[in-house]
């Protein structure tokens, strides 16, 4: 599938400047050299457990109109990856950020461009698993209005309905200080 890759948000932070976009089919390469590049603790709690397929989860991601990714870039690097994996009208939240760009708000806004992504796309409900022992990313899941619960086995779900969510999906990404290039 291809797809014309759309400039959403910027982010000045620290000593970058990052850039989030919609990716296509044709930055899977991108994906996967992303994946690989994570140390064991961040795959664990993204894939919330042990995960290595990369090319496949890549062509599953862009396998189906329903799937969306965005990318955050410093210069033509992607430091972070949010997926929304979706049936057209439930998406799944996960992202992940590379460890020494962290602590600058990029998991936020690509949590919240997710949702804003979501919303932009006509689904009804965002979804969200977190493991518990990933506090920052369960504190975005509370900010964004996800109604985490502590479940077995020591995940965090969480699902709330965009129209519900959607203005603290906006309201996050202006608390840190990023500014939107499109409209939701």
């Amino acid at each position: 599938m291809s797809c014309a890759p759309s400039e959403l948000a910027e982010l000045e932070a620290k000593d970058a400047r990052y850039r989030f976009r919609v990716l296509c089919n044709e930055d899977s390469n991108l994906v996967v050299r992303f994946y690989e590049s994570l140390d064991t603790y961040s795959l664990y709690y993204r894939f919330l457990g042990i995960f290595k397929d990369f090319e496949g989860h890549a062509r599953r991601l862009f396998s189906s109109p329903c799937n969306y990714a965005i990318g955050a870039f410093a210069g033509s690097e992607i430091v972070g990856l949010g997926e929304g994996f979706s049936d057209c009208a439930q998406a799944e939240l996960a992202f992940a950020v590379l460890p020494q760009h962290r602590g600058r708000g990029i998991a936020t806004v690509l949590a919240a461009l997710l949702i804003l992504e979501a919303y932009r796309r006509g689904f009804e409900t965002m979804e969200a698993y977190v493991h518990a022992e990933n506090s920052p990313a369960v504190r975005i899941g509370q900010r964004l209005g996800l109604n985490l619960r502590l479940e077995e086995g020591g995940v965090y779900h969480g699902r709330a309905t965009l129209v519900h969510i959607r203005g603290l999906a906006l309201r996050a990404i202006a608390d840190k200080g990023g500014r939107l290039l499109t409209s939701y």
